[in-house]
């Protein structure tokens, strides 16, 4: 009897101490401070508002001013040559091979293409435009010289012959050595016609005038004087947002700006008038 309860004891005994080797027990020790003093904290870095700074420096002494110098010469040439709305186109010894029957008149005629706007007639006599064609004689003397022309300004609406196929020519006033001659005229689009009985060979013949300004170009004359008011109202925006290094740049682009209009004027200079 003694001896099986310490069989049964003893076998108790194996199984605890086999339990207590497979499943050790996790048993924690030291100061808790000490985990935290081991692992480093990184906290963000604070800019000081005030550190210089050479990029928006830069920025603001040298890539704002040519950028805005170069912005108002392209508007200021752009506008100079769009408001240009005088035109001139001319024809040296044109022939006429045609012919037109104008009051049982048999009369030569020249039709030429002319780089000038389409208007006809009375939409240039509507709005006020301006618009003039001259023919010129010269003979081996200038004692044989001769002109006719034709003045929107002394343009009347009534004053035209019609054709025998009932097309509209209007007459041109001459002097001199075409004195006693008929010449006319008639404008369709960019093609002019011209008819005479003078038998002689016309020297040349020019016509010019000119048209409103489009008012889209209003645009192109403002927006050059905007230009300085946005460059004064950046270099105050950069301080109040504190981007010092920025407004001094844009301080000392003041008198990097002439240099570089210049400069834009001369460079785009060849790109419009084709120097």
């Amino acid at each position: 009897m003694i001896n099986e309860e310490t069989w049964w004891e003893s076998d108790n005994q194996d199984i605890s101490s086999k339990n207590s080797i497979d499943n050790p027990k996790n048993i924690f020790s030291g100061d808790v401070s000490s985990f935290s003093d081991s692992q480093s904290i990184n906290l963000p870095e604070m800019k000081d508002p005030n550190q210089f700074l050479v990029s928006q420096f830069l920025i603001g002494l040298i890539l704002i001013p040519i950028i805005a110098s170069f912005l108002m010469s392209f508007m200021i040439l752009s506008f100079e040559e769009r408001s240009d709305t005088w035109y001139y186109d001319s024809e040296y010894q044109p022939n006429f091979d045609g012919s037109v029957t104008i009051d049982d008149q048999d009369l030569k005629t020249s039709e030429i293409y002319f780089n000038i706007p389409s208007f006809s007639l009375y939409e240039i006599d509507s709005n006020d435009y301006y618009f003039y064609t001259s023919l010129s004689f010269y003979s081996d003397n200038w004692d044989g010289y001769g002109n006719c022309y034709f003045d929107m300004d002394l343009y009347e609406a009534d004053l035209f012959v019609v054709s025998d196929d009932g097309e509209l020519w209007y007459p041109m006033e001459c002097y001199e050595s075409l004195q006693g001659y008929d010449f006319y005229f008639q404008k369709e689009g960019r093609i002019m016609t011209y008819a005479t009985n003078f038998d002689s060979q016309i020297d040349d013949i020019y016509v010019d005038g000119d048209e409103d300004v489009q008012s889209s170009l209003f645009l192109f004359e403002i927006i050059p004087f905007f230009i300085p008011i946005a460059y004064l109202a950046m270099i105050i925006w950069s301080f109040i947002t504190k981007k010092k290094s920025l407004g001094l740049g844009l301080i000392g682009g003041i008198f990097v700006t002439p240099f570089s209009f210049c400069f834009s004027m001369i460079f785009l200079s060849f790109l419009f008038w084709d120097i």
